[in-house]
């Protein structure tokens, strides 16, 4: 009858939860530690839910028993887990142990306060006649959850900063639905838990996470060749300039050094373009060793400055790069302005490679 009267009162947040779990079987584009992550995240939302019906359970009690105050801290105690696991869910590495120890901190210090708040009744504690009592820190933990919710925020906005701005919204609207429900539900004092709601929001939150990374390169974590033309499509006029860049060399290094280090060298590459093409910049891998960046409100001297950035940082790596770029006017097709840009990639490899050949030149005549 227990297990009856759990699963009809959280049927919604079960039907969801394993619902996720079996879309987590058929993803295609999610990594195995993401899949790990969640899971973990599915199982901590459940027993969370089986010990607040546990704690209501034991709250009918007519005298004082030692099991409710540690019921109490365990709930306390899971939430700010789960959202730092949604956090290392979007994370492309682990956490170091050091950072990963230093983002549990307040939680920490939280719980030592819940497990031994029964007797030194600074947060809550449990009377002789089994009614719950609030101490002067009594808001804690709700503090402590708040913190978490603000650094899971400000998380997704820096991860999806250097994508679409929708991207970013989507994430936005999932996190700030959820704080909403929260809010609401203690305005009106509802008495039941959040667990449904927050099943709900990892639902979306996985979907918006699945369908962002199925526009995103596996290899160099940029976007793909597919979000390129869609975003040629949706952003239109707002689209002001183009960049083509090249990877010089990359079948040689492939051929002579292996397919490692070409994966290696794509990822350096990548990781270049990314940090420096400027802020209005989107960059995609199109291609084996080829790339675009799509700027929206960018000026030619903002873009000629970005490509000069990426230009001097290339040189200090063991890596080439040709570089052109083209101007699109309003009104003009983004294609147009695409094909200039190859041409002058085109040129500048060429030039590249005229230089190189000439320097090998002048080094041989030298040691003849």
């Amino acid at each position: 009858m227990v297990f009856l009267n759990f699963f009809l009162n959280n049927y919604v947040m079960i039907f969801e939860l394993i619902g996720l779990l079996i879309m987590l079987r058929i993803s295609a584009h999610i990594s195995a530690r993401m899949k790990r992550l969640t899971i973990a995240v599915v199982v901590l939302l459940l027993v969370e839910s089986a010990l607040f019906r546990i704690e209501e359970w034991v709250g009918t009690f007519d005298t004082y028993t030692a099991a409710r105050p540690i019921l109490t801290s365990l709930i306390y105690s899971i939430y700010p887990v789960i959202l730092v696991l949604v956090m290392r869910i979007t994370t492309n590495k682990d956490l170091s142990r050091k950072s990963l120890f230093f983002v549990l901190i307040p939680h920490m210090i939280g719980m030592v306060l819940y497990f031994t708040s029964q007797w030194t009744k600074i947060i809550f504690w449990y009377a002789e006649n089994n009614g719950y009592r609030t101490g002067p820190l009594y808001r804690l933990p709700y503090i402590i959850f708040g913190l978490y919710i603000l650094i899971f925020l400000i998380h997704n906005i820096t991860f999806f900063k250097k994508y679409s701005r929708f991207n970013r919204l989507v994430a936005i609207y999932i996190i700030a639905g959820s704080i909403l429900g929260v809010i609401v539900y203690l305005i009106f004092d509802y008495s039941n838990e959040y667990n449904a709601l927050f099943s709900s929001a990892l639902v979306l939150y996985y979907l918006c996470i699945y369908i962002h990374m199925a526009k995103i390169d596996p290899l160099t974590q940029l976007l793909n060749r597919q979000s390129y033309y869609q975003d040629i499509d949706t952003l239109g006029d707002r689209i002001t300039g183009v960049v083509s860049a090249d990877m010089n060399e990359l079948k040689y290094i492939n051929d002579n050094l292996g397919h490692e280090a070409g994966d290696n060298a794509l990822k350096t590459v990548s990781g270049v373009l990314w940090e420096n093409c400027g802020k209005n910049g989107t960059v995609y891998r199109v291609g084996g060793d080829e790339f675009m960046i799509l700027y929206t409100s960018a000026s030619e001297d903002e873009i000629k400055a970005a490509v000069d950035v990426m230009k001097s940082r290339m040189a200090k790596t063991d890596f080439v790069c040709a570089f052109g770029y083209a101007m699109k006017a309003r009104g003009e097709k983004v294609d147009d302005a695409i094909r200039e840009s190859d041409a002058r990639m085109y040129e500048d490899k060429a030039a590249t490679k005229k230089a190189r050949l000439e320097a090998g030149r002048q080094i041989h005549d030298r040691e003849d």
